[in-house]
């Protein structure tokens, strides 16, 4: 693509109709490493722990610090009297060896190293066995799934079967004792990688008042823990009077699994948020002195079809979105999520079967656990989908599903694969924690964008999938293709009385044109305002241009946004991102994105003076911190541009804001590693 002078910059991504899927699956994934059981004979292997079975079961991908989290229960101990010791390890995502640079250790041998996150013992686990009533058989299962909110803040949750100590009948007319003295479901939460847990969640009584029991429990009987999906961060809330006020948005849906043993499925997913309530009415945690932050909010029940599963994920925060979970052996499904602006919590949303989206298992394989995302910049929506029986799962054979595969959601009804399947991660038949035949998987992913210098072959987004088949491995594969787009640069910039538009292609295949689109309400409506036809078929770099001329509604609006709608041949469609043009008569200043956005290792921000003056360019990250300043000083008029590194910022969003003859403009710029 040939570069040239812009005045407001913004990298689009138009992903083509083109699906890989009947490619052979390791060309299209690079195996970046695997971690694998060490055999029994390797007394001082660092991985010796990976080997009892469902010894590891559940990772997270932390971008900020580039880190995996690795679940390690302990459950290769199960005496009712023997110490248990969870450990959640930090492995280097790029090489899957021990980040020694991040956490703090709190497992007696190794204490204050790095390599893990620090999970006392006298808060997580029992000690001995009985007393703390932490989790399911023994508390063997005290640590078992783990995610991260937008902030980079830490989330891991426990497993127990059913909830509270319920008698389950043995053949010799006993108690099963492994359903016995466990305790609610917790969630824990770090709020950075050094610092010691905090109880946020524990299943309360139906009032809300304290931790519950078995005679009041606002979660039901059946199986929790299988899944957690965490999205969502604290922000500042400015009222229309009166000052800002943090507001944690953070939304926890969590869910279980199937199990043979109890009389039916987990047929909910629960949603957990933060508990508004004032500190003194919230109830106590049971392992220090302080409040519990979070309650249960909404259930989303789906008696039909069965919604609960070891894999869910949602998609917005919000009042109303799609939750994704799967259900296997039922399909996977998105269905909708509800809650009321004013009623009282827990509300529930009865979800009917007939408004489920549902996949193929054509398209999801025997799927599990799943991770849901979106690239806005490309207007694509996508699910990760990791292989792997549920809880409970009836195959009495070698699990030899131990694939993943990244599915376009973005069109119901159109729904296709991207790329084809990773390799298989082994097949070893493991036993589950109440001896039925089960396979654990999890599943997660990193996005990295290199430029044609970094990857002259496949410049563009790339991601990895990260898998979990315990006890397979672990894996980490890389796309060797960049994701299927065609790089192109928009640029809008007032000059004079019209707003000229500008776009470079790099190449066309069966392109008819495009349709230029505009909207005065920052992109709630849209309407064309012309069409730029197409050159068909072409590999020869080309700049199109379009001018919108200017009126009275553009000024009385300030804020003009713009967008193309790409249109092939054959109908098919793509939406290019938006980009805005500030109109302000009095000030004529303009702030553009970064370009590219996201970066690595350097980007662009570049902003527009009516008149020369004093300018501060400031950067913060996503808590709203500060994090440095770009400019500080006199500019003449006329456009700026300032480059900016990302050797010293860890991966994550941060917003830059512009400050200029009484003025602020922000936007967000993204790095990726």
């Amino acid at each position: 693509m040939k570069a040239t002078r812009l005045t407001h910059t913004l990298v689009l991504f138009f992903l083509t109709s083109f699906f890989a899927q009947n490619a052979v699956a390791q060309n299209d994934w690079l195996p970046a490493w695997i971690n694998k059981p060490p055999s029994p004979a390797q007394i001082g292997h660092p991985n010796r722990w990976m080997i009892p079975p469902l010894s590891y079961t559940g990772i997270a991908y932390d971008k900020w610090r580039d880190v995996l989290y690795v679940v390690h229960p302990d459950s290769s101990s199960s005496g009712a009297t023997a110490p248990q010791y969870p450990r959640i390890y930090a492995w280097k995502a790029s090489d899957g060896t021990p980040a020694m640079d991040v956490g703090r250790s709190a497992f007696p041998l190794v204490s204050g190293q790095g390599g893990e996150l620090p999970v006392p013992l006298d808060t997580i686990a029992s000690d001995n066995g009985f007393s703390r009533n932490r989790s399911f058989e023994f508390n063997r299962w005290s640590l078992y799934k783990i995610d991260l909110d937008d902030e980079g803040r830490i989330f891991a949750c426990n497993l127990v079967v059913p909830l509270w100590d319920i008698c389950i009948l043995l053949p010799n007319a006993q108690c099963d004792p492994a359903y016995m003295n466990q305790g609610p479901f917790r969630i824990w939460r770090w709020d950075t990688p050094k610092a010691n847990p905090r109880l946020v969640y524990a299943t309360l009584n139906n009032s809300a008042t304290a931790i519950g029991d078995k005679t009041s429990s606002e979660m039901t009987y059946a199986r929790w823990g299988d899944a957690i999906d965490v999205i969502g961060k604290r922000s500042m809330y400015t009222p229309p009077s009166g000052p800002p006020y943090l507001v944690d948005s953070t939304r926890i849906y969590v869910c279980g699994g199937s199990y043979p043993t109890q009389p039916n499925w987990n047929a909910e997913v629960d949603v957990i948020l933060a508990d508004s309530r004032p500190e003194l009415s919230r109830p106590d945690a049971d392992v220090g002195n302080y409040k519990l932050e979070y309650r249960l909010a909404v259930r989303l029940l789906n008696m039909a079809s069965g919604l609960a599963a070891h894999g869910v994920a949602a998609t917005a925060v919000s009042l109303q979105h799609e939750v994704w979970m799967d259900g296997n052996p039922t399909l996977t499904t998105a269905a909708l999520c509800v809650q009321h602006p004013t009623n009282p919590w827990p509300q529930t949303y009865h979800q009917l079967a007939v408004d489920d989206r549902y996949l193929s298992t054509l398209l999801t394989g025997p799927a599990g656990p799943i991770r849901y995302f979106e690239l806005p910049e490309y207007g694509r929506k996508f699910l990760v989908v990791a292989d792997g029986e549920p809880t409970g799962g009836l195959a009495n054979v070698p699990n030899d599903n131990t694939t993943a595969r990244i599915i376009d959601v973005t069109t119901p009804g159109s729904e296709s694969i991207l790329w084809t399947p990773t390799p298989k991660l082994g097949t070893n038949k493991l036993e589950n924690n109440a001896a039925a035949d089960n396979w654990i998987a999890d599943v997660d992913y990193k996005l990295e964008y290199f430029s044609e210098q970094e990857n002259p072959s496949a410049p563009g987004l790339h991601i990895t999938l990260f898998v979990l088949m315990s006890n397979n491995g672990i894996a980490a594969y890389h796309s060797r293709s960049a994701f299927p787009v065609e790089l192109t640069t928009l640029t809008a910039a007032l000059e004079g009385k019209q707003v000229q538009l500008r776009w470079e292609v790099a190449t066309e295949s069966n392109n008819h044109g495009f349709e230029v689109q505009r909207s005065f309400n920052a992109g709630a409506d849209w309407e064309v305002i012309g069409f730029v036809p197409g050159r068909g078929n072409s590999n020869a770099w080309k700049e199109y241009r379009f001018a919108d001329a200017v009126t009275s509604t553009h000024r009385d609006v300030g804020l003009v946004r713009y967008r193309l709608r790409q249109v092939d041949n054959d109908g098919s469609e793509t939406y290019s991102p938006t980009v805005d043009v500030r109109i302000d008569a009095p000030t004529g200043i303009a702030l553009a994105q970064n370009y590219p956005n996201p970066f690595n290792p350097v980007t662009t921000i570049s902003y527009q003076l009516p008149a020369t003056g004093h300018v501060t360019l400031r950067l913060y990250n996503n808590l709203g911190e500060f994090v440095g300043t770009l400019v500080d000083g006199i500019r003449n008029a006329g456009m700026h541009y300032e480059r900016i590194s990302a050797a010293d910022l860890p991966s994550g969003n941060y917003i830059y804001e512009l400050n200029a003859d009484g003025h602020t403009l922000r936007k967000t710029l993204t790095v990726m590693r």
